[in-house]
């Protein structure tokens, strides 16, 4: 255990290394992510920090609902891993939750770590990949469904479509701070005039993109999303998803697709549960 390493709120400036840090390790976080968990929850950062006050490590306990945090944006400094930095922050982070539900999503080979402190319930289990776009995926192709941004007058219908996949849980407040940071652009799928899936994609670095939380009816409505949100990107920009375990990947862009890992939602009270079936690109940052 360093000694002279101590767990602190983060400040103003300090999530300018923590981006580094992610970028160091081709981590998928972003300036956007770090946005909507400060809409969520402003004190979520918490940061390691040596005896010049110099940020050695980072970690984020984000208060989703009144009784639910999303632990995540965990990272230690490549050069200082294995000298117990790590388990400062874990254990500041779990003393501000309390006696309240964690969930985080661990990658499989920590599975049994988490497990063992604490962390026994599952849920779904999700793959991690990247597209580079090309020409084919920016084409509009005849659909039954149509694509509209997202704007405040159909919030109403996207937050009783969540409320359906998501039944013990109101996500309203969670969307709208995901939604609603600047270089995020959500839009909603609909069929004639009813919500049939949304998603949203957002700008991570240059030529570097995130897409986040696609749910839908079918796989030809998330390939209507998909194709709405790559259209304007540049040919040969990375798109970073992350796609529920037991959904096929969308054909047309099988060609093109690297996989990198896998991580499992657990939780430490209970599991929060959804319709699985119209979950399809879900989000490792998000509750």
């Amino acid at each position: 255990m360093d000694c002279s390493v101590t767990v602190r709120p983060a400040r103003d400036g300090d999530e300018k290394l923590m981006l580094e840090f992610w970028a160091s390790v081709d981590g998928d976080i972003s300036l956007c992510d770090h946005k909507a968990n400060m809409v969520l929850d402003p004190n979520y950062l918490m940061v390691a920090v040596d005896k010049n006050d110099e940020p050695v490590g980072y970690g984020g306990l984000t208060q989703a609902t009144s009784d639910i945090f999303y632990l995540g944006n965990f990272i230690v400094r490549e050069d200082l891993r294995g000298k117990g930095i790590g388990k400062l922050i874990w254990q500041a982070l779990l003393g501000r939750a309390g006696d309240r539900n964690i969930a985080l999503d661990a990658v499989t080979y920590m599975e049994d770590w988490y497990a063992k402190n604490g962390f026994k319930f599952r849920s779904s289990k999700v793959g991690f990949f990247k597209v580079c776009v090309n020409e084919e995926m920016k084409k509009n192709v005849p659909s039954e469904y149509t694509c509209r941004d997202l704007t405040d007058d159909i919030w109403p219908m996207v937050i009783k479509y969540d409320g359906k996949i998501y039944p013990t849980l109101d996500r309203e407040r969670i969307l709208r701070a995901w939604f609603g940071v600047d270089g995020t652009r959500a839009v909603v799928a609909l069929h004639g005039n009813k919500v049939v899936g949304y998603g949203s994609i957002h700008e991570q670095t240059k030529q570097k993109y995130g897409v986040r939380n696609v749910l839908a009816d079918n796989g030809s409505v998330v390939e209507v999303i998909l194709r709405e949100l790559f259209k304007d990107l540049p040919e040969s920009t990375v798109v970073r998803f992350i796609k529920m375990e037991d959904k096929p990947l969308p054909k047309y862009l099988e060609h093109s697709i690297a996989g990198s890992f896998t991580s499992l939602r657990m939780y430490n009270k209970y599991p929060v549960e959804g319709i699985v079936d119209k979950m399809w690109l879900t989000s490792a940052h998000i509750l």
